[in-house]
């Protein structure tokens, strides 16, 4: 975090007021993407499990590849197995499914434990030694797999969640993945605040391609009678953003990762109605049937203040989506 970290209050507030007028985005935003960079750079470069971690999601994809235009709140992490004890390629030992289950169950409470008792400890000593603002790291007993980050605030906001929430999970697939340098918006405004940038590390985009295509596929096979997860309309924007640019391009030509991703949903994330099987027989399904529509418009809709750049109505993003969805038909099957 010593990359970033600004000591002076007031310095902070008049940099994250005037990055924020300069970009045309609330105050809050940019205060939250500052603290994001530091928490980021303290986990790549300064804690003692850095080279167990690796970067993805979707702040990923707007951090580090300017591939969308939409502020993530969360850091998404994954936890390499071998830090729990387990050899490189166990998990993929062969078992029956309840073996698998009862397997995957044990991965995920060795996560849990780590991050209770290891690094949300760790991360709470080492912010101490050099912050000196009020903080807090907690886990909820809802999400056992996610630290809270509560960081100091300057700048409210009725409607972004101001704790920084790191999902970290183990049963996740860490490559392809590459090294990249990010940096706080302010540092992109304000080239002279911060000597340089940080590197992490994070899958690549062609996996996430791949990622949200799946994710997009189980939700077009969800039942009339299985409600959407909220903000799931995340992963429509973003595969339409992907999908505007060349990793799309990169993505298609490795179509034995697309087999990788959709084997590792169906052995660790197995789902009995996501019919994953169609994926593997190159059909791709990315729209819903109309019922699901109205609640991915009004979740969509509620996420507008998280996009900063461009924003397709909704008819756009879905008609796009379905153009996608032919073409990865064409492609899939040739």
């Amino acid at each position: 975090m010593n990359k970033f970290l600004i000591e002076s209050k007031e310095d902070l507030e008049i940099l994250i007021i005037n990055t924020a007028t300069k970009m045309g985005i609330s105050q809050a935003v940019v205060e939250k993407d500052y603290w994001v960079c530091v928490v980021l750079d303290y986990l790549f470069n300064e804690s003692k499990w850095k080279d167990a971690f690796t970067f993805k999601g979707g702040t990923s994809l707007s951090k580090c590849f300017r591939l969308i235009e939409r502020f993530s709140e969360d850091i998404d992490l994954i936890l390499d197995w071998r830090v729990l004890g387990y050899e490189k390629n166990e998990p993929w030992d062969k078992r029956s499914n309840t073996q698998q289950d009862k397997f995957n169950k044990e991965v995920n409470q060795k996560t849990e434990d780590f991050l209770q008792n290891q690094l949300m400890k760790d991360m709470e000593r080492d912010f101490r030694e050099k912050l000196h603002l009020s903080f807090e790291f907690f886990i909820n007993e809802q999400e056992p797999q996610s630290i809270q980050f509560e960081y100091p605030k300057i700048f409210p906001s009725p409607y972004l969640t101001q704790n920084i929430k790191l999902e970290i999970g183990s049963l996740a697939a860490w490559t392809p993945a590459m090294e990249v340098e990010i940096e706080p918006y302010i540092g992109e405004y304000y080239p002279n605040v911060f000597k340089e940038k940080t590197k992490i590390r994070t899958v690549s985009p062609q996996r996430t391609f791949w990622e949200k295509a799946t994710i997009l596929h189980q939700e077009a096979n969800r039942s009339e009678n299985k409600r959407m997860p909220r903000r799931y309309a995340r992963h429509y924007y973003d595969l339409y953003k992907i999908a505007n640019s060349e990793v799309k391009i990169f993505a298609l030509k490795d179509k034995d990762l697309l087999e990788q991703v959709t084997k590792f949903k169906m052995k660790f994330y197995p789902c009995n109605w996501a019919k994953y099987e169609d994926v593997l027989n190159g059909n791709l399904k990315l729209i819903p049937d109309q019922y699901r529509f109205d609640e991915i418009q009004k979740d969509y809709e509620d996420m507008r203040e998280m996009i900063y750049g461009e924003y397709p109505d909704f008819e756009e993003l879905m008609k796009n989506i379905k153009e996608i969805e032919k073409e990865l038909a064409s492609k899939l099957n040739n």
